[in-house]
């Protein structure tokens, strides 16, 4: 019989420690996937975000400026505004092809358990989002929003409201007024499909912020100039704050790593606790099987293959732990993320837990270290029992 096969053997005569050994291995290595694989497409799905979204800069009220960006990009509500002559001002400056300004307002709806974000925008906007199209196929046009009560639907917002049809009509019993359905937009996997778009004009007046904007959006002729036109903007305006997206996007990529770096640390300690519970299992194994290990010895087993045998035994229940642990990691993935992405900023819609061979490979090391390390003192101990001795125990 194999070194292999007899040390599985011995690990299925303790069926119910064996079992929760591999659960606790399991489970530290499906989260350690989890996490390293959530990170991957994390920073994947943040940048085809920011480009998705064809911004450039961003012009917000001052104050915290990640944050009202943050909430501009996730669909909050800013407690300061701009005056809507900023972004006039801003589209006549030198290297700026598109000054989009928008008005953002969240209609909350505890009764239904919902928050709808209204967003006022004009046809600068829809140029800005020129990679949008209607579920019908074509690109959204100005016209879309040419009535005051027009609104075009983002795919989330358009199931939310159960609406499939141009012209269908949708009551706001806040703010007392109804709107006409012109368009429903194609997903996007962005923010963009779960808000509610209609004329800034109508969301000025109907939230009573006559002439007032939450944002300003710009693209510029040239990407490379958006250090110098920054430069230019806030020596401009005063009261504004001036967002780069590219300094958004390592803004949230740091926190990213700060928070990741603290799950890590946590996991740390999640896989440090399995592999004590790995040595503890093994322990308790050598001991319980002293005389069997002195029958081995006498039958002319020696030191070196007692060594091998516990050592072997340790390796396996990791290695199945680790194996069980990808596939619950697979199974699972679309659960941890969702709780994932409650503790990340601007997470993306999109799913971004996918299978990295990186990922795996890096858990499968791990794993294989943990049961190296946790396996040496069973070992030892196993193969320096007297065969005497151990014939004597009961």
């Amino acid at each position: 019989m194999s070194l292999t096969r007899l040390a599985i053997k011995s690990l299925l005569l303790r069926p119910a420690r064996t079992l929760l050994t591999i659960v606790s291995v399991a489970a530290s290595v499906a989260v350690l996937f989890s996490l390293l694989s959530f990170n991957s497409g994390y920073q994947e799905g943040l940048q085809k975000q920011m480009q998705q979204m064809g911004v450039h800069l961003m012009v917000v009220p001052i104050g915290c400026p990640y944050e009202a960006a943050s909430l501009v990009l996730e669909g909050g509500e800013i407690e300061n505004y701009l005056n809507e002559s900023v972004a006039e001002e801003i589209a006549g400056m030198e290297g700026v092809a598109i000054a989009a300004p928008s008005l953002m307002h969240a209609i909350v709806r505890p009764e239904d358990g919902r928050t709808d974000i209204y967003l006022g925008v004009d046809e600068k906007h829809l140029e800005l989002k020129n990679w949008w199209r209607l579920n019908d196929g074509e690109k959204p046009g100005p016209g879309l929003l040419s009535e005051d009560d027009a609104v075009l639907l983002g795919w989330d917002a358009a199931l939310i409201e159960k609406r499939e049809a141009i012209g269908e009509r949708i009551w706001v019993p806040e703010i007392e007024s109804e709107f006409s359905v012109t368009g429903i937009l194609e997903p996007t996997g962005t923010q963009d499909d779960g808000f509610f778009y209609v004329p800034l004009r109508t969301a000025q007046e109907q939230f009573g912020l006559e002439g007032k904007i939450t944002a300003v959006q710009v693209r510029l002729t040239d990407p490379s100039m958006a250090a110098e036109v920054a430069d230019a903007l806030d020596a401009r305006f005063a009261g504004v704050e001036i967002i780069r997206m590219e300094e958004l996007l390592g803004s949230m990529t740091a926190l990213m790593d700060s928070a990741r770096a603290l799950i890590f640390a946590i996991v740390a300690v999640v896989i440090a606790i399995s592999g004590v519970g790995v040595l503890n299992t093994m322990l308790m194994s050598v001991f319980e099987r002293t005389r069997e290990i002195g029958v081995l010895r006498a039958t002319g087993a020696g030191r070196l293959h007692i060594f091998s045998l516990v050592w072997t035994e340790t390796l396996a229940l990791t290695v199945i732990g680790g194996v069980t642990g990808l596939g619950l990691a697979a199974v699972a993935a679309r659960g941890v993320e969702a709780v994932i992405k409650r503790f990340v900023p601007m997470a993306p819609q999109e799913a971004m837990t996918r299978f990295d061979p990186h990922a795996a490979l890096i858990c499968v090391l791990a794993i294989l270290g943990v049961g190296l390390v946790a396996g040496i003192y069973p070992s030892l101990r196993a193969a320096q029992i007297r065969t005497i001795e151990a014939l004597r125990s009961e």
